[in-house]
């Protein structure tokens, strides 16, 4: 499986960091924010201090000087920075002994003039091509937050251009550090292959990025076994309902729901030892934050050091709450040594048992510290479910986004059943807002004073409206008086068509395709990952650029569409046969199982140390730039079983989308990596859509909490701040909640069902 944080952890830590070798031994690393925020994404400040770092610099701010030391540069290629790169060596007294310059992506000819200047200080000059962040194991941004903004309603058409240039120019950066050369597709709407079409606009810059890329480097891509992969361009167009949708995973949940901070959960802290272990045991199901005078606020990070977030973020919220109480109680009970000691009612003991328990209580703590964040989020969560009476908002929700009900049949009146959601003054405006919306998509567009009606029973405002009528921009029809908009009707990709065809199959279902009443919802990206895996794709609503040459998924899926087979015979032949590379370093050694919860024993102690020259690696990282094996090839790639399959959204991905990928990976063995230019939810989308009528260009995208996600764990590489310079802001700090009212005091609470599952048939 692809593991891309690895893979950019390898590249900094190796290809960069190491590879830098002074007589001295020491070496200093200057940065500026843009590639601060990429060494953050994949490494932490134990691991650079591991490769004889002694200091990482900013370098914007007064440093020091140290004249004896080698000081290696990982800056953007941005006119500041190479310019406050010069000044350090053109001054008077340079700054170090000499740089080792490292760019995250190709400097522009312009600026490679201006590094004439310092020549003789200059012993390296690499662009390592990581110009993008990856957030998990399979997902990627390219820190793009406003895309929605710059391509649907830009202030100019040269907005939208330059926008687009930069994000196939980041993509290709992603490929050439997965050392790999896609086969590309893109999602034609019309099935005309429009030229004024998004995907295809990306589509066609992308394919002149790799020709250049291919024209400078003949050796790109390394030579490989595997089958090149797939790339398939989306943009948020394609499926509008799944970032409306209420989602009761336990991931895309605490994100649509919870406060965050910059990627951090935040939460109050418990004073009391044993206010944890009480609500665990079930005294309660109120949010563990404790209001005080001085309430103690936490951030939490959630990453793929924390075992029980790796194990459950991705099930459905009853089951990741059940786990985390049940296996928190367990925890406890096989831990009694540890908590007498720390509660101060240990009784007397053998003094080397003494020992043991003493050693094991910095890892309790740990364990017991995790725990507690995710009892927060399953009590919070379960808190806020009740107070906006998501229970009936997401039932609605799902007939609508389904086009059936919870036992299978069509609604009869969903106007009737989405009043109730619309007059509850418990229910917040911008739920009842995701409800009018999902509406109008389904429905394809309704009378004008069918809508006026609605807004006025939800008493929404002018800016709700407004977010409306801007659905209009991404392609939805808003009145059934308007015209259609040409769309190739292919059913299996229309919001109701794969429903009706389930139904025509009356496949029978297995035990675990029993969905949740709340959860029949599914992606639409997953549908179409799926018919890809299986070469079933339709090929005129997703056309080659370039077509695999004797492919069976092209050949089964070329063969429904003339007019497809006609585009991809007209596309140039994009690659020429290229030469052998070196072998590529070896890549990071994986650091045991981190899905194994062993929570009782003190063996926890020692974390394996990662030992980057070990040949094991971990599978499927990609081509020369991050697997093992001969050729760069892992005996457990899952590329052995087919072509890698890359999907980009341009517009932003939600985290309903990031999860069926992940279910794709473990139901169909095969290698799955989903790229975005950010990972929004609701109110994020929401927030965009209210304002991007607007030419205004210092639009902003609004509650970026979960767009910037330039997460800095406890370990993560921080500069400080000094007198010399001020620190640096990597992120806003909006919260993404939604405001609910608040219960009248004395009033008592209706009670709620949290979550049903669906009978069986």
């Amino acid at each position: 499986m692809s593991n891309l944080r690895e893979t950019v952890r390898k590249r900094i830590l190796v290809d960069m960091i190491r590879s830098v070798q002074p007589t001295s031994r020491w070496k200093i690393v200057v940065v500026d924010a843009k590639s601060l925020r990429i060494l953050n994404s994949a490494c932490k400040m134990a691991d650079i201090l591991e490769e004889n770092v002694t200091l990482v610099e900013d370098i914007t701010r007064k440093r020091t000087s140290y004249p004896s030391k080698d000081a290696i540069y990982f800056i953007s290629p941005l006119s500041e920075s190479v310019h406050a790169l010069v000044d350090d060596f053109t001054r008077a007294k340079p700054m170090y002994a000499c740089a080792h310059v490292f760019f995250s992506a190709p400097l522009p000819d312009n600026l490679i003039g201006k590094l004439r200047e310092i020549g003789q200080f200059i012993q390296t000059f690499r662009e390592l091509n990581i110009d993008f962040m990856p957030k998990e194991e399979q997902v990627f941004t390219i820190s793009h937050p406003n895309t929605l903004y710059n391509i649907f309603h830009p202030p100019t058409p040269a907005t939208a251009t330059s926008e687009l240039q930069s994000i196939a120019s980041k993509l290709m950066s992603v490929f050439s550090t997965l050392g790999e050369l896609p086969h590309i597709r893109y999602h034609d709407v019309s099935g005309e292959n429009h030229p004024d079409g998004i995907p295809f606009r990306l589509a066609t810059m992308l394919k002149r990025e790799f020709e250049n890329k291919c024209e400078q480097e003949p050796e790109f891509p390394p030579k490989s076994s595997f089958r090149q992969p797939v790339l398939i361009l989306l943009d948020r167009s394609f499926d509008l309902m799944s970032p409306l949708v209420h989602e009761f995973t336990y991931q895309a949940m605490m994100n649509d729901l919870l406060v965050m901070d910059d990627g951090k959960y935040v939460y109050q802290a418990e004073d009391n030892e044993e206010a944890t272990s009480a609500s665990a045991m079930g005294a309660s199901a109120a949010p563990t934050s404790v209001k005080s005078a001085d309430p103690k606020l936490t951030k939490a990070l959630l990453d793929e050091t924390d075992v029980i977030w790796m194990l459950i973020r991705h099930w459905h919220f009853v089951e990741a709450s059940a786990y985390v109480i049940d296996n928190f109680k367990k925890f406890l009970m096989e831990n009694k040594a540890a908590v007498s000691y720390l509660s101060g009612e240990q009784k007397k003991v053998d003094l080397n048992e003494m020992k043991d328990t003493i050693t094991s209580i910095p890892q309790f703590q740990e364990m017991k510290a995790k725990f507690s964040v995710h009892i927060n989020i399953c009590n919070e969560c379960q808190a806020i479910f009740e107070r906006r009476r998501l229970d009936l908002v997401a039932s609605v929700e799902q007939d609508l986004a389904t086009g059936e009900t919870a036992d299978g049949k069509t609604p009869r009146n969903i106007v009737v059943d989405m009043t109730p959601v619309l007059v509850d003054t418990q229910i917040p405006a911008y739920d009842k807002l995701r409800v009018l919306m999902l509406y109008i998509i389904a429905q394809e567009g309704i009378q004008d004073l069918d809508r006026k009606r609605l807004l006025d029973a939800a008493k929404l405002s002018l800016e709700d409206s407004q977010a409306i009528t801007n659905l209009g921009l991404l392609g939805v029809r808003l009145s059934s008086n308007q015209e259609k908009k040409k769309k190739l009707n292919v059913p299996r990709y229309t919001y109701y068509g794969r429903v009706a065809e389930k139904k025509k199959k009356a496949r029978k279902r297995k035990e675990g395709d029993v969905p949740y009443d709340l959860s029949r919802f599914v992606p639409m990206l997953k549908y179409i990952i799926e018919d890809q895996i299986s070469g079933n794709l339709d090929a005129q609503l997703f056309p080659w650029i370039n077509a695999p040459p004797n492919d069976e998924n092209s050949a089964k899926a070329g063969s429904s569409s003339t007019a497809a087979a006609a585009a991809a015979a007209a596309a140039s032949a994009m690659f020429s046969t290229k030469s052998k590379i070196p072998a590529a370093l070896q890549p990071l050694a994986s650091a045991g199982n981190p899905y194994s919860l062993r929570t009782t024993r003190a063996s926890w102690a020692k974390k394996p140390k990662l030992n980057m020259n070990d040949g094991g690696g971990f599978g499927g990282a990609g081509g020369g730039a991050g697997a093992s094996g001969k050729n760069g090839e892992d005996a457990d790639d899952l590329r052995k079983n087919g072509p890698r399959v890359v999907i980009f959204i341009a517009g932003g991905v939600t985290f309903s989308e990031i999860r069926s990928g992940y279910e794709i990976v473990k139901e169909l063995k095969r290698d799955v990596i989903i790229g975005s230019t950010s990972i929004i939810n609701s109110t994020q989308f929401i927030n965009v859509l209210k304002t991007i009528h607007s030419k205004d260009e210092a639009r902003g995208i609004g509650s970026t909490g979960h767009l910037a996600q330039d997460s800095l764990s406890v370990d993560a590489v921080v500069i400080p701040k000094s007198v010399q310079g001020s620190a640096i802001d990597l992120s806003r700090k909006d919260s993404t909640r939604v405001a609910a009212k608040e219960e009248p005091a004395g009033k008592e609470k209706k009670g709620f069902k949290l979550f049903k599952k669906k009978e069986k048939e």
